[in-house]
């Protein structure tokens, strides 16, 4: 889940200027009532969906600003797929040509000093019958005209779950700070939307990362190499979690020992102070190890 959280963050937002609609064979997206304005457009009850019906988002209100107003549905139209795409981690090959053509105008906006913020209120996404909901998702991000990255924040609140193994063990908030190169936007666009495997390395910064379920939270920052393919993903950085005791109790209480024994491991090679476990983190490979210890978390 953390990892979907971390693509989601790298893509949501971006979509290009004057693009057609996706085609029909990548997904079918309907909205209710439309309220535009000079940079942006306000939706009720947006549906997104994949031509099979497997996998789609709902929201009760989606609000875009950040581009012309003749650009502002289409633009909208591919946020709320790349995030349905980025959270269920399904990817439609009909998809990608479409998205890296958004993706290259997408940017061109940011380097020039443009920048997009869109929030999802009351957001469903299905996958089957998994479920994840979101009570309020938002994401910024802001161009710069003299760096090449651009910095991001994305939040996710009132997070629940149905029908996925491990509920209790997921955040029920979640929230990131981070920049990348926005000439690398458009590869990874495509593979998140798209070909999963296809996507060349996009290099993210994370200067903070938060998660909490009750009394567990998890803060880290360090750095990440992203593709559209989750165990070709890379990250490193310092990691902390809050109240490691409830989170290995969680495992157990969720039938999950492996996990519970990994996080004993964990516990055992961490720094700790008060009641904060505290490490350096390597995820590779679909591996996580901590100051030099890999642990069994499949």
């Amino acid at each position: 889940m953390l990892m979907s959280l971390g693509l989601c963050a790298a893509v949501v937002p971006l979509r290009a200027t004057h693009a057609a609609a996706p085609p029909a064979a990548c997904a079918v997206i309907t909205h209710g009532s439309a309220q535009d304005s000079a940079h942006g457009v306000t939706y009720e009850n947006v549906v997104v969906r994949t031509p099979d019906g497997s996998s789609g988002l709902t929201a009760g209100k989606m609000t875009f600003t950040g581009s012309s107003a003749d650009a502002a549905h289409d633009q909208a139209d591919a946020a709320s797929l790349l995030l349905m795409s980025a959270i269920t981690g399904r990817h439609n090959a009909a998809c990608s040509d479409w998205l890296a053509q958004q993706g290259q105008t997408a940017a061109a906006t940011l380097k020039a000093g443009g920048g997009y913020d869109i929030t999802w209120n009351n957001a469903i996404l299905t996958h089957g019958s998994n479920r994840v909901s979101s009570s309020t998702a938002h994401f910024k991000v802001e161009g710069s005209t003299s760096a090449h990255t651009s910095a991001a924040t994305l939040a996710l609140s009132g997070l629940s779950y149905q029908g996925i193994s491990n509920e209790a063990l997921l955040p029920s908030a979640a929230d990131a700070a981070f920049s990348l190169p926005a000439s690398e936007l458009p590869a990874l666009m495509a593979a998140i939307g798209g070909k999963s495997t296809a996507a060349p390395a996009v290099h993210v910064t994370i200067s903070s990362f938060n998660a909490t379920r009750d009394t567990v939270q998890l803060k880290g920052n360090g750095t990440a190499t992203l593709t559209g393919n989750v165990d070709a993903t890379t990250a490193s950085g310092h990691l902390e979690v809050s109240n490691l005791e409830a989170l290995i109790e969680k495992a157990r209480t969720a039938k999950q020992m492996k996990l519970a024994a990994g996080l004993v491991l964990a516990r055992l090679v961490s720094h700790s102070q008060n009641d904060v476990n505290v490490w350096n983190t390597v995820w590779q490979g679909g591996v996580l190890t901590v100051n030099g210890f890999p642990l069994p978390l499949h």
